[in-house]
């Protein structure tokens, strides 16, 4: 190995231990009182190391997000694997979707933050949101299940698939962080998170099946 290869070997590696220090600081506080003070002494260098990485905190948590994100992407592909036919495997999406909310709860809210209108008051650009929501998230294999069950004639083909797919995915973020935040109103409704989710899946199965 070359020595600009190994440098830059070692300035990745630097960079994903930054990342890593930011993690814990963002997931034991929330963005707007955590500081890249704080990152720094997690990450045990000096801050203007961090900045010759990362141009602020909003930039650090927009990688938070994306690890969060291809996380969530990995569950919910692994849980679709050996699923059965599109609508099966759309359903399996949307339970490794719940479970993870009640398994990584953190990362979860990482990923609800980053796709809000104003995201916890990071800088993020809309190609930034639209790169890692649409570009590493469950969304692309979502495209792929919706066009085979196109395909196979379970799911309607009035509709672009990249249209259903992008649908599901807000639809079931939007329906996570209602639950998230709105417990005790469920509550007084008496309803329960899971009546929720399964009368969510209901109406949205009913509105795409041919």
């Amino acid at each position: 190995m070359g020595i600009a290869e190994r440098k830059e070997r070692e300035k990745q590696q630097r960079r994903e231990e930054i990342i890593q220090a930011a993690e814990r600081v963002f997931y034991s506080m929330d963005l707007e009182n955590a500081t890249m003070d704080d990152i720094a002494a997690q990450a045990e260098l000096s801050k203007g190391t961090l900045y010759l990485y990362f141009r602020s905190k909003e930039d650090l948590f927009f990688e938070v997000a994306r690890k969060a994100i291809g996380l969530l992407n990995s569950h919910t592909s692994a849980a679709a694997e050996f699923a059965g036919n599109a609508i099966e495997k759309l359903g399996e999406m949307g339970k490794a979707t719940i479970l993870f909310m009640h398994s990584h709860p953190k990362h979860m809210q990482a990923i609800l933050s980053i796709m809000g209108s104003h995201p916890g008051g990071t800088e993020l650009t809309r190609g930034d949101v639209q790169s890692i929501v649409y570009g590493e998230s469950s969304v692309g294999m979502l495209m792929r299940v919706v066009e085979e069950g196109i395909r196979d004639k379970l799911i309607r083909s009035d509709i672009p698939a990249t249209l259903i797919a992008h649908t599901l995915w807000m639809q079931m973020m939007s329906v996570i962080q209602f639950v998230s935040l709105e417990g005790e109103l469920i509550e007084m409704l008496d309803l329960t998170p899971q009546e929720v989710f399964e009368i969510h899946f209901q109406l949205v199965f009913n509105g795409i099946t041919s």
